[in-house]
């Protein structure tokens, strides 16, 4: 019986198979939203950005 060529170990390493589309993180996505959230609060001004700068600046 013939012996089987050796295959490139790194080819299908199983830490390979995790690989495919990258996301972002919770904490950017969560970053994201409250910039957006910001922006829009400063586009509608009035009431919603005094309550809002208020509320941030107590955390």
């Amino acid at each position: 019986m013939a012996k089987s060529k050796r295959r490139n170990g790194h080819a299908c390493h199983p830490i390979m198979r995790k690989g495919g589309v990258h996301e972002k993180s919770n904490k950017a996505k969560r970053s994201q939203l409250k910039h957006r959230l910001r922006r829009e609060l400063s586009e509608v001004g009035g009431f919603f950005t005094a309550s809002f700068k208020q509320l941030s600046s107590a955390v």
